[in-house]
């Protein structure tokens, strides 16, 4: 996630055609879903890809420890997951608008509700209900990984956010407003990725619609990321779990280098982390100490595509699972902004290679016997959400497929 503060600032992207997945003898409604064909209303014995998630759990999941970690986690959410809901965290707060001024960054800042528009257009899900709705990181969690020097910068000076956020005009803006409009939606997005971790370890996957603020670290934030949300993740399920789930493994596949994350795991020399980062060398944000942090580091020249870019992802994915076999958790940045066209990324990876990418992290976490979970974090192109849209309904429509496949044969 980044947008460049050297060019002013421009604008950014999400629709979603998803189908329905159902339960074995039902061959034509199967036919259906693989066309994007969905049936007119439910059936005996059929399950919606919403119901068969919402029921059941990946073998990676460690139900043994869901109410432990439910005990851990009252201040980000609401309510815990229940058995209507999908491990998706999303709040309409996600969404950031403050007077036009959001259009001159580069970042689509309400692309959130438009993922979530789409999932219940294509009827994944009935509603918003069947998501797991977060609360705003508390200052005392952010404290937990900010220097407090930091944090009051942070939440006293208009200019900082500017700074941060790369969105000049902030500066110019009484700060109670850009606390409300901009660092309180951020808030709730790293509550987000905090919870997303939790559910994934609970039932085997989670998705947060949102966070992935890799830029982030203790002593500063930049490129649109204030708060480091995969930091404060990792420390929470780490100290929550009472260290059942220690080892953790980031796969950073945002098109920029995740300086915040390394950065935090050299200062706390956290040798329990893992960290495959690949990204295109040539842009932001040119972090060289920071790489002594990444264990798998895959340095892409601009215009890599699609054959070289997942050749080069396997052969990473090959080897972390050599050095670093079975982590207790993945949490897997998900960036868009290699697709071809997007202007902060300068690769040209297509729609499909996007779809092949993640589906390459789910079916490598799998192989792990790891949790995962998703961030959808950055991209910069109009393009980017409906790719988003496809991706997150194939691995959806996946995975119901297979969990429903469990269910009929336990």
């Amino acid at each position: 996630m980044h947008c460049n503060c050297r060019t002013f600032f421009t604008t950014a992207s999400i629709t979603l055609a998803a189908a329905i997945m159902f339960r074995r003898g039902t061959r034509s409604s199967g036919r259906n879903a693989a066309e994007g064909v969905a049936p007119a209303g439910p059936t005996a014995g059929r399950l919606s890809i919403a119901d068969t998630l919402a029921r059941s759990s990946t073998p990676a999941a460690r139900p043994e420890l869901a109410q432990q970690l439910r005990e851990h986690y009252s201040d980000v959410c609401e309510c815990w997951k229940t058995e209507q809901q999908l491990p998706i965290v999303y709040d309409s707060g996600y969404n950031i608008t403050l007077l036009g001024l959001e259009k001159l960054h580069p970042f689509d800042s309400c692309k959130f509700s438009k993922v979530v528009a789409g999932l219940q257009a294509a009827g994944v899900i009935a509603g918003i209900s069947q998501l797991v709705k977060p609360l705003p990181a508390s200052l005392t969690a952010l404290q937990s990984v900010h220097s407090q020097t930091y944090l009051q910068q942070l939440h006293s000076s208009s200019l900082k956010v500017a700074q941060v956020t790369e969105l000049s005009p902030l500066a110019l803006l009484p700060h109670s407003l850009v606390q409300r409009k901009v660092l309180q939606p951020m808030r709730l997005h790293v509550a987000g990725t905090v919870l997303a971790a939790a559910l994934a370890v609970a039932h085997g996957w989670a998705v947060n619609v949102g966070g992935g603020m890799h830029h982030a670290h203790r002593e500063d934030g930049s490129g649109w990321c204030p708060y480091a949300d995969i930091t404060l993740a990792v420390q929470r399920i780490r100290a929550a779990s009472a260290g059942a789930v220690s080892r953790v493994m980031v796969i950073d596949l945002d098109v920029h280098q995740g300086n915040g994350v390394e950065r935090d795991k050299l200062a706390a020399n956290d040798e329990q982390m893992y960290i495959l980062d690949m990204y295109n060398s040539h842009t932001y944000p040119l972090d060289t100490p920071a790489k002594a942090a990444i264990n798998a580091k895959v340095e892409l020249r601009p215009g890599t595509a699609d054959e070289e870019y997942l050749s080069q992802l396997h052969s990473a994915l090959a080897k972390a699972a050599a050095v670093f076999p079975q982590p207790h958790l993945v949490i897997y940045n998900a960036g868009t902004d290699i697709l071809a066209g997007d202007p902060l990324g300068s690769l040209c990876v297509s729609a499909a290679g996007v779809q092949q990418r993640d589906a390459a992290v789910f079916a490598f976490a799998e192989q792990q016997g790891a949790p995962i979970a998703m961030l959808l974090s950055g991209g910069y192109t109009r393009a980017s959400a409906g790719v988003i849209v496809e991706s997150l309904t194939a691995l959806l429509r996946g995975l119901a497929g297979k969990l429903g496949s469990l269910g009929d044969a336990s």
